[in-house]
C-alpha cells in the first residue's frame, strides 16, 4: 500500500551500494512494513470505530431531537387546540350574553315607552278631569251667585213688603217705636 509489493527483489536503495537485498532482509523489511500497515490499520480502525460511535451518538441525538420536536409539536398543537376551544367557548358565551342584554334592553325600552305612553294618557285624563272639575266649579259658582242674587232680590222684596206693612200698621204706633222697628229693618236690608 505505501511502499509497493515485490516478488522477492526490491530496488529501493535500501542496500549498500545498490546491492540486492537478501531474502532475510526482504523478510525483515516486509515484516516492518507489515507492522507499520497493521498499526496504520489499527489506527484507522480505531478512528473508524470512534467515527462510528460518534455517528451513533449523533444519530441517537438526532432521533432524540426529532422525538423532542415531535413532542413539542404535539404539545403546541394540543395547547393551540385547547386555546381555540376556550376562545370559541368564550366567544359563544359572550355572544349569548350580548343577545340576552340586547333583549333586556329592548324589553326595558318597550316598558319605558309603555310607561311614557301611560303617563301621557294619565296626564291627559288628569287634565280632562281638572278641566271638567273647573267647569263644574265655575258652574256651581255661577249658580251660587245666581242663587245669592235671587235670594237677595227675594229678601229685598220681602223686606220691602214687610216695611210697607209696618208703615201701614205702624202709623198707629207711636213714633218712637216705629223708628226702632225701621232702624232694625234698615239693618237687615242688603
Amino acid at each position: 500500500m505505501g511502499k509497493g509489493k515485490g516478488k522477492g527483489k526490491k530496488n529501493d536503495g535500501g542496500g549498500e551500494g545498490g546491492a540486492e537485498l537478501t531474502p532475510m532482509e526482504v523478510a525483515k523489511l516486509l515484516q516492518a512494513e507489515n507492522l507499520a500497515l497493521q498499526r496504520q490499520l489499527a489506527e484507522r480502525q480505531e478512528e473508524a470505530t470512534k467515527a462510528m460511535a460518534s455517528r451513533r451518538e449523533i444519530q441517537n441525538r438526532v432521533i432524540e431531537l426529532k422525538r423532542d420536536f415531535e413532542d413539542e409539536q404535539k404539545q403546541t398543537f394540543q395547547i393551540t387546540a385547547d386555546m381555540t376551544r376556550q376562545y370559541k367557548s368564550m366567544q359563544e358565551e359572550l355572544l349569548t350574553r350580548i343577545n340576552i342584554l340586547e333583549n333586556t334592553i329592548n324589553e326595558l325600552n318597550d316598558k319605558l315607552e309603555q310607561a311614557n305612553a301611560s303617563i301621557d294618557d294619565m296626564k291627559k285624563e288628569r287634565a280632562e278631569v281638572i278641566a271638567q272639575k273647573d267647569a263644574e266649579i265655575n258652574e256651581h259658582k255661577q249658580r251660587m251667585e245666581d242663587m245669592a242674587k235671587e235670594f237677595g232680590d227675594m229678601l229685598k222684596e220681602t223686606l220691602d213688603k214687610m216695611g210697607e206693612r209696618i208703615d201701614v200698621s205702624g202709623k198707629g204706633w207711636e213714633n218712637e217705636s216705629a223708628g226702632v222697628v225701621q232702624q232694625k229693618l234698615a239693618e237687615f236690608k242688603v
